[in-house]
């Protein structure tokens, strides 16, 4: 029982890194980072040098204070610390063993202890090789230099038991002691490697930590850059993120909005705190993206402006769908554009049939006209009134065929430089005649009289006229309408404002489409005309209106500085 204990404690103190090179481990990865750098970040080989080194002081005090433990034991620790230690604590050791046994061991042990530091020195300088070698050939040459380097000390056991008359009397204890050293051994050698393993877990584990970073960093830069609103959402339909210019959308909604307030929200939520409603389609499409594991794509509108908007299913390194990342863009003005883009084929079109047909049905016309004023001549005035509505039919016809005539001409040599003022001044007497008539009022806005723009004065004369007259056709007797020329900094401006009822919204959006009239007589060619004369000197036109308070015309024309050849003639 007595060799057992001592078995035990010897192995205990033998094996003593086993304990504490963990903990070494994690104090110096953690606290002492200008060792680590000297030694090349080779936390485990710093914490196994000081392992050994402790179990070799703490071997060497248990051999001063009892007979049964001996020192030498701390041959291995001080070989494991060799072997697997930081290259500038080998020989260092070599010289602690040595003045540490020399210290403690008994004077007829000193040629034992001299021995230990000669295998010692052996075990340094035979370092680099060992470390190249197979670890099985390893561990078998490791095990014959612990015999034969504690051999010399196991003869010194047997000589002095058989000087007490009874050499067998020591054989227990070398057995003891060379078992211990082997179980030490063993237990060190697989302490080093899960040591080992678990640093090369943490390193792995802090590389995928910093990968995962490195694309959430990347995501997050994309989202960024992306021109439209960028949301992520995980597969219960919670915000996780968004990306700058939808949270700058957000916080001028709600100043107090904070990226960490955002996330864990639903969308509905979202949308709502916003105060706008997400609609039930958009919720359905991202329930079915993450179900079914494919992109959709949405057109939704949201505070009179039109949204497109994506969302595609977010997967894991697995393939696993884990939410979805949604995209907004505001294509207001691009479906604003596509319209525009389909009334010029509109023009198009009716430019080439005007040209086809405007001139052959024209002079028919003129011809049965001219027959109709002299039958009207021949026929008694009874049948007067019968003329005067075929003939005012027409020549109304007349003026449908004129303006098919103006929408087919291909180019407008641009005369004369002229204001706008001017050419309103002309028309002056002209339009407030037309008031008058109709009992209305038309006023001229005082204000600059603008830059001079090279013009067509007949095309800008007719685009005043029309837009005068839509104005007073629109109002009542007691309407007022208003003409301003206004200067700006980049362009010059037309406005031409009535009192009328307004128009709803519905007819706003197609009231530029050719044919689309809400008068009883109309051509609905008109306001066409008018964005054809704008385009055509460089200018563009805009309708503002208000229900119950009046319409405002805008024409847009740039300055010269603004304008690439003014000179130059326009295709229409």
């Amino acid at each position: 029982m007595e060799l057992l204990k001592v078995l035990i404690i010897q192995i205990l103190f033998a094996s003593l890194p086993v304990l504490l090179v963990p903990s070494f481990e994690t104090f110096v990865r953690k606290r002492m980072r200008g060792l680590m750098v000297r030694h090349e970040g080779d936390s485990v080989g710093i914490s196994f040098t000081w392992a050994s080194a402790l179990s070799l002081l703490m071997c060497w005090f248990l051999d001063a204070g009892s007979t049964r433990i001996d020192g030498h034991l701390a041959l291995l620790p001080t070989g494991m610390g060799i072997l697997y230690g930081v290259p500038k604590g080998v020989f260092p050791l070599v010289v602690l063993y040595a003045s540490v046994g020399s210290l403690f061991a008994e004077y007829a042990e000193l040629p034992y202890v001299w021995t230990g530091t000669a295998a010692l020195f052996v075990l340094a300088l035979s370092r680099s090789r060992m470390l190249r070698m197979q670890k099985l050939h390893r561990k078998l040459l490791i095990a014959l230099w612990l015999l034969i380097a504690y051999l010399p000390h196991g003869i010194y056991h047997v000589r002095v038991s058989a000087v007490e008359g009874n050499g067998w009397a020591a054989m227990p204890r070398v057995a003891i002691e060379l078992l211990g050293g082997i179980a030490a051994g063993l237990m060190l050698l697989y302490s080093r490697r899960d040591v080992q393993d678990r640093n090369l877990l943490n390193e792995q584990a802090g590389a995928m930590r910093e990968r995962v970073i490195e694309q959430e960093t990347k995501l997050q830069a994309f989202m960024r850059t992306l021109p439209g609103f960028a949301l992520t959402l995980d597969r219960f339909g919670c915000v996780t993120s968004v990306n700058d210019r939808a949270f700058g959308a957000i916080s001028s909604r709600i100043p107090a909005a904070t990226r960490e307030m955002i996330a864990g929200k639903s969308f509905a939520e979202l949308m709502g705190s916003i105060g706008m409603q997400a609609e039930p389609v958009f919720l359905q499409a991202l329930e079915t993206t993450i179900r079914e594991n494919r992109t959709i794509e949405q057109t939704m509108e949201f505070d009179s402006r039109k949204f497109s908007i994506y969302l595609s299913p977010a997967h894991t390194d697995q393939g696993e769908v884990f939410g979805a990342v949604c995209s907004i863009y505001d294509v207001t003005e691009v479906e604003r554009m596509r319209a525009e883009l389909e009334d010029m084929n509109r023009l198009n079109l009716i430019g080439q049939m005007a040209a086809g047909v405007t001139h052959e049905v024209r002079n028919p016309m003129a011809v049965v006209r001219g027959y109709l004023q002299i039958l009207q001549k021949k026929t008694p005035d009874e049948y007067d009134h019968y003329y005067k509505v075929v003939l005012e039919e027409l020549d109304r016809a007349g003026g449908i065929i004129d303006d098919f005539l103006a929408l087919a001409q291909t180019k407008q040599q641009m005369t004369e430089k002229r204001t706008l003022r001017s050419v309103v001044e002309d028309l002056w007497p002209l339009l407030q005649a037309d008031a008058n008539l109709r009992g209305q009022t038309i006023r001229l806005e005082d204000g600059a009289v603008g830059e001079e723009i090279s013009m067509h004065p007949g095309e800008i004369k007719q685009l005043v006229l029309n837009l005068a007259r839509n104005g007073l056709e629109a109002m009542d007797d007691k309407g007022e309408l208003v003409i301003a020329i206004e200067e700006l900094e980049d362009r010059l401006r037309l406005r031409v404002k009535d009192n009328g009822p307004g128009i709803p919204e519905e007819t706003l959006e197609r009231i530029k489409q050719p044919f689309f009239t809400t008068k009883k007589t109309g051509t609905g060619l008109g306001l066409v005309l008018c964005s054809g004369i704008a385009e055509r000197h460089g200018g563009s036109l805009s309708i503002e209106s208000t229900v119950g308070e009046g319409t405002e015309v805008r024409i847009d024309f740039a300055k010269k500085s603004e304008s690439k050849d003014s000179k130059a003639a326009v295709e229409v």
